[in-house]
């Protein structure tokens, strides 16, 4: 196959990878790899250079994990739970300003200057967690590189007759191998469909943080809003977010998400997020809510958040080696 990649997260099949980049005057066309096979029962390697399939970014494969995806069937309460392959990815710098969401969607806590046990929240730009299903693996060719704070500290390059082989540092895999009670985790991911807008919510354990003198349980969460008829444009106008923690409930009410409102059309179907929760218990907890969204010819609707359960016994999770010096 061939694929045809370029900065307004378009592609489309070929012998080779081909990637268009903006200039001045006329977009060119330059071939960054060959396309790979894909196996739905075989997890990626670390090293694993591939195309996201929505975002149409340029990643690599840090580490997998076997994670559970709770569906909700649509029109019906109807719930599936299977196991599927997550994987922690770093982003091609050059892609930062294209691929629909922000930056500094991962973060994580590490230990502060103060003696009252306070916790910074640190973030890694242009990491992402990503499906199986979202990979197009390739292989890329001798002059194309990967351009990444972290790359070069986790990662060894070979050139083998003209195509680079990514591998992680020896050293390093016995670590990623077992990050499996790391903040890189996925606990569980909830996907759930509503008049053909998918809202995929990913939640990470972060550990406890001691705030104001009262030990705080920190979750980060990922939301994906995807148009599965992205010939019919829709904007995401509000959220409404109720959280559930043994009898106290909060509600969040915001125009938009994260200061924005996205369009998911045919040019960028899909947007993610991700933010951060504090709970005083570790089980107990629940979050679900809504978007409201507006249809190109005005008209209003709600797509719903699915609800996920936000439960850990986990008090530090670890933090893999490399990442803590990011």
């Amino acid at each position: 196959m061939k694929v045809l990649f370029n900065l307004q997260r378009h592609f489309s099949a070929s012998s080779s990878i081909l990637s268009r980049f903006r200039s001045a005057s006329s977009p060119v066309i330059k071939e960054i790899g060959h396309i790979l096979p894909v196996v739905p029962t075989t997890t990626f390697e670390p090293g694993q250079t591939f195309i996201h399939r929505t975002f149409a970014y340029k990643g690599v494969v840090v580490c997998s994990f076997s994670c559970r995806l709770h569906e909700k069937k649509a029109g019906t309460n109807e719930k599936e739970v299977s196991t599927k392959d997550f994987y922690q990815v770093l982003v091609h710098r050059r892609d930062w300003g294209h691929m629909g969401f922000p930056v500094d969607m991962t973060s994580y806590l590490v230990d502060g200057v103060n003696t009252r046990g306070e916790k910074l929240l640190t973030f890694i730009n242009g990491m992402d967690c990503v499906g199986h299903d979202d990979i197009i693996p390739y292989f890329p060719i001798s002059n194309a590189y990967f351009d990444h704070d972290l790359f070069e500290r986790i990662f060894d390059v070979r050139d083998e007759s003209g195509e680079l082989r990514v591998s992680m540092k020896p050293e390093l895999m016995e670590s990623y191998r077992s990050s499996h009670r790391s903040w890189l985790a996925p606990r569980d991911v909830y996907r759930e469909r509503t008049e053909n807008i998918e809202v995929t919510v990913t939640t990470f354990y972060l550990g406890v943080n001691n705030v104001g003198g009262q030990p705080q349980h920190m979750w980060r969460y990922v939301v994906r809003i995807e148009n599965m008829t992205p010939q019919q444009g829709v904007i995401l106008r509000e959220r409404c977010l109720k959280i559930y923690s043994l009898n106290n409930m909060n509600q969040m009410h915001a125009h938009g998400v994260i200061g924005k409102q996205p369009e998911l059309n045919a040019e960028s179907p899909a947007f993610q997020f991700s933010s951060t929760i504090e709970l005083k218990h570790s089980k107990g907890g629940h979050m679900w809510g809504r978007f409201k969204m507006e249809r190109d010819n005005g008209v209003m609707f709600d797509v719903h958040i699915p609800t996920v359960v936000l439960e850990s016994t986990d008090d530090a999770p670890a933090t893999p080696p490399v990442l803590e010096k990011a």
